[in-house]
């Protein structure tokens, strides 16, 4: 079956499940059926669909419908109950001080919370339980690739072979640079595809989904030469360790069949990332327009009477996908500032920024424009910093793994934004990748949040440059 196709189907189901089990919890607890309000209330029948509606989109932010096959069923069923009661209970200290005027007997929502929870948890572990049953038949599998045809990757290939929870179906080996030039013990029904360079073209032409880097020397400087021949396609890259660094400690590493494993997720195309993020974004957009409209003119006013130019300043930077797009900022700088230097990076006593310029940037009120950058689909509300193509080409020449940073829209703020000053040297740069690899990585509504709330702060307190 179609890996999409599965998911889709899966999807549905979980979704339907849902229902389902509320539907039973309102009877149960309520005494209050569905397909009799169907009949004689059209308005009851909506608000109790509306619930349900609501469930699923709080399960969908929280990302409970994960259609991975590997998920541990033990850590979905300990997420799921504290969501539901959370939600109950914030209803009920709702209800109490008013805010919510639909009155319900609270033992009654109580029990709702029982009856739903469990109900969830049944269902949720019977299906599971059916994506396990499904792997051992072979359904549901990631396409898969061993990089390295040596004794390393013999072994994990075995290793795999033996079980069948990990979700993987190996396509095949492909021959690192370093590998021996013969390797007599290659099991006889597995091909070997092509060679390291060939790497981007066997991910398309195989339909594969991850790929397993078991090099003889996997030295860092080794490893990142074989990620960069991945070109940012949209695999999950699981790397096998040297020992040292696992008995150290040095890599952290989940286990695989007992194999241990660094893993490195490069398919950042998630339901968060394509829908949920883009809904916070316009939303987050909007309410800071409307807070910033009755500001913006005074702050305009103000500029033009600091220093002579236009009151907003637009940039060409790269955005997703090296796509590029004027950025809208209030003018912080003197016209015209590098007519004589080029493109250069600002720094903490730049004599470029204008008197009001300083007011500006130090409390960040320059990048506010940017709120209409993100209504336009230009950028997000959280993201790597949109860089300037001249340095985006710069960059691209000292670290070739920089084009992932181009993989999802820039942002306002960021987590590289609220851990390290503004860049004024290729030094910076460097360690703002850091942060932006760890945020690509990690993207979640609540590491967005967090952020968020973190950029409210140094606001608040001013931020120097």
């Amino acid at each position: 079956m179609n890996k999409n196709n599965y998911n889709n189907i899966l999807l549905c189901i979980l979704v339907f499940s849902d229902f389902v089990s509320g539907t039973i919890s309102f009877n149960l607890s309520f005494g209050i059926d569905y397909f009799y309000l169907l009949s004689v209330s059209n308005d009851s029948f909506f608000i109790l669909f509306l619930v349900q509606l609501s469930w699923s989109s709080i399960f969908f932010l929280a990302n409970l419908y994960n259609t991975r096959a590997t998920l541990s069923r033990f850590d979905e069923i300990i997420r799921l109950v504290p969501i539901v009661y959370s939600v109950l209970f914030i209803y009920i200290f709702l209800n109490v001080f008013g805010i919510i005027k639909i009155y319900s007997e609270y033992r009654n929502i109580l029990t709702y919370g029982l009856v739903f929870s469990s109900i969830l948890i049944v269902n949720r572990f019977v299906i599971h339980t059916i994506q396990k049953y499904l792997l051992k038949m072979k359904i549901g599998l990631n396409n898969a690739i061993i990089l390295g045809v040596n004794r390393r990757g013999i072994d994990t290939y075995n290793s795999l072979e033996n079980q069948f929870f990990h979700g993987l179906k190996v396509k095949g080996f492909v021959k690192a640079e370093d590998d021996p030039d013969s390797y007599d013990s290659l099991p006889e029904k597995i091909k070997v595809l092509g060679d390291e360079h060939d790497l981007e073209k066997i991910i398309k032409s195989e339909n594969i989904n991850d790929i397993v880097i078991a090099l003889d020397f996997p030295t860092p400087e080794r490893i990142m030469s074989s990620i960069v021949k991945i070109n940012g396609a949209p695999v999950s890259i699981k790397i096998l360790p040297d020992m040292y660094e696992v008995v150290t400690g040095l890599a952290r590493t989940t286990q695989l069949v007992g194999v241990p494993l660094i893993d490195i997720n490069l398919n950042i195309d998630t339901f968060y990332s394509r829908v949920l993020k883009r809904i916070l974004d316009i939303t987050v957009a909007s309410i800071g327009i409307l807070i910033c409209l009755p500001i913006w003119p005074f702050i305009g006013l103000l500029i033009k009477i600091d220093s002579p130019g236009q009151i907003f300043y637009l940039q060409s930077r790269s955005g997703r996908n090296g796509e590029l797009f004027n950025i809208i900022k209030f003018r912080s700088m003197i016209i015209d500032a590098e007519s004589d230097t080029g493109p250069i990076w600002s720094n903490q006593d730049d004599s470029r920024i204008t008197r009001f310029g300083k007011i500006l940037r130090r409390l960040h009120i320059d990048e506010t424009p940017q709120l209409i950058n993100i209504l336009k689909g230009d950028m997000s509300i959280v993201g790597p910093r949109p860089e300037r193509p001249f340095f985006v080409k710069k960059l691209k020449e000292t670290y070739p793994f920089y084009s992932r940073r181009l993989k999802i829209r820039p942002g306002v703020t960021g987590w590289a934004q609220i851990n390290q000053p503004f860049d004024t040297n290729i030094k910076d740069v460097h360690q703002k990748l850091k942060y932006d690899f760890y945020y690509i990585e990690n993207m979640s509504l609540k590491l967005d949040i967090h952020i968020l709330f973190r950029t409210i702060w140094v606001i608040i307190r001013g931020h120097k440059r």
